[in-house]
């Protein structure tokens, strides 16, 4: 059985084909010196063009029938989902993110214009994919996704982050900014007596401000994408999208320097403050078992002596550390740190990803670690994504290359989201600078 929107578009097709027929047929009929033969040649055309049209209908309806049977078969038992309704199945729900990649490639393909995009989805079959959308919705110099569905590709976008993956608090910046008090040191708890003040114990506040810092990116799409309308491509244009940002989300949340338009990363929080002389710590000894499990240990205890509990902690590295923590040996020939097969280092989640350089220090040959407590990482959201088409423009590739997307027959698309990080306690940051444990 074939996809069900190329079927959806035979369908469409045998329909118009059979319309043709009939106009042909109506015409001869209306001529009074009509041939006979050229007559019944017509009818005969239009019964082919007819019965072509219902072997098209009896497919579509047979996949439909096959897909609603699917989606029921999936579904839980009745009351055995929290949010069931009463005397019935819930919803089975979509596949998260493809509406987005469908409205992507339609947009594409239509060059950024959403009154050609709905017209472009009819034909495809896909007559619902702007249904909810003003034709004038659209933000000067690019198209909102509609919140429902930038909802789910934010939702898709988070394990993709590193930073994300963590479980950070993520809070909603209306007006794009957020100012938090943020804890600085001491407690606000003690004993006193019933007629006293509550005592406080060297409570001190600072303040984390936050402000939305436009991400932008550029994606080409090959036009030979565009021009097939199916799951599978809708699929690619997301994941590529999600791919690319969470990348990019990525560099700044970690390493990011901080600037009027860019988020200050993790790795920089630190620097200026009291805690960058406690947690920014400075590799010691070699790269045997029992200097790596010193440092590491040193992580944990900056973290511990600021009363942030490093047992909830998440470790942050660069592949080539993760592969050396991997392949370490004690000297009997045993894995130093097994459970890194699982994705786990003293009991805390490892996370790995190029963000993390392995060519810093003054050799070139040095990468870092950091431990972060993702209870005391704020990350705010402005707004939703907002998307733009160009067939015109011009973009660098990897190499830094300026490649033009009309010569290479691509489309490209821009995505700006809007969001910053912060962390409320500063200290829930430990970082291991000039780490060159590699494998030799």
């Amino acid at each position: 059985m074939g996809d069900i929107n190329d079927l959806r578009r035979a369908r469409k097709a045998a329909a118009e084909d059979m319309q043709a027929k009939a106009d042909a047929l109506t015409t001869l009929e209306d001529q009074e010196s009509a041939d006979e033969a050229a007559l019944e040649g017509a009818q005969a055309a239009f019964d082919a063009a007819k019965a072509t049209f219902d072997k098209a209908d009896r497919q579509v309806k047979r996949a439909e029938d096959v897909e609603a049977a699917s989606a029921s078969a999936a579904a839980p038992e009745p009351g055995s989902e929290p949010n069931a309704p009463r005397g019935g199945v819930a919803a089975q729900p979509k596949e998260k993110g493809l509406q987005f990649g469908a409205m992507l490639r339609t947009l594409a393909a239509a060059g950024g214009r959403v009154r050609e995009a709905r017209e472009i989805a009819e034909e495809n079959g896909q007559s619902g994919l702007f249904a909810a959308q003003n034709v004038s919705s659209g933000v000067a110099g690019g198209f909102l996704v509609p919140e429902d569905v930038s909802s789910e590709v934010i939702e898709l976008l988070r394990p993709a982050s590193v930073v994300t993956a963590m479980g950070p608090r993520i809070v909603p910046m209306p007006d794009g900014n957020l100012t938090q008090n943020r804890r600085a040191s001491g407690a606000s708890f003690g004993y006193g007596d019933e007629g006293s003040d509550a005592p406080v114990t060297g409570y001190a506040y600072g303040q984390m401000k936050l402000s939305a810092k436009k991400m932008r990116g550029i994606i080409p799409i090959s036009n030979d994408l565009l021009r097939t309308a199916s799951t599978a491509v809708d699929r690619m244009v997301r994941d590529d999208a999600i791919e690319d940002a969470a990348q990019i989300q990525d560099r700044y949340f970690l390493r990011g320097l901080g600037t009027e338009f860019a988020p200050k990363g993790l790795r920089f929080q630190l620097l200026g403050t009291a805690a960058a002389a406690t947690n920014i710590l400075a590799m010691s000894g070699d790269a045997s078992v029992q200097s790596v499990n010193s440092n590491l240990g040193r992580m944990e205890l900056a973290l511990a002596n600021a009363n942030v509990p490093y047992s909830g902690a998440h470790w942050i590295m660069s592949p080539r550390t993760a592969m050396f923590l991997t392949n370490l040996v004690d000297g009997n020939g045993n894995k130093a740190f097994p459970e890194m097969a699982n994705g786990q280092l003293r009991r805390k989640p490892v996370h790995v990803t190029t963000e993390m350089p392995s060519n810093l220090g003054a050799g070139g040959n040095e990468s870092e670690i950091m431990l972060v407590h993702p209870k005391h990482v704020v990350i705010g959201e402005h707004m939703g994504i907002t998307i733009a088409m160009s067939e015109q423009a011009a973009y660098r590739d990897d190499s830094g290359e300026l490649q033009s997307a009309f010569s290479r027959d691509e489309t490209l698309m821009r995505m700006i989201m809007q969001h910053d990080l912060g962390l409320r306690h500063l200290p829930a940051v430990a970082v291991l600078t000039g780490v060159t444990w590699a494998d030799q």
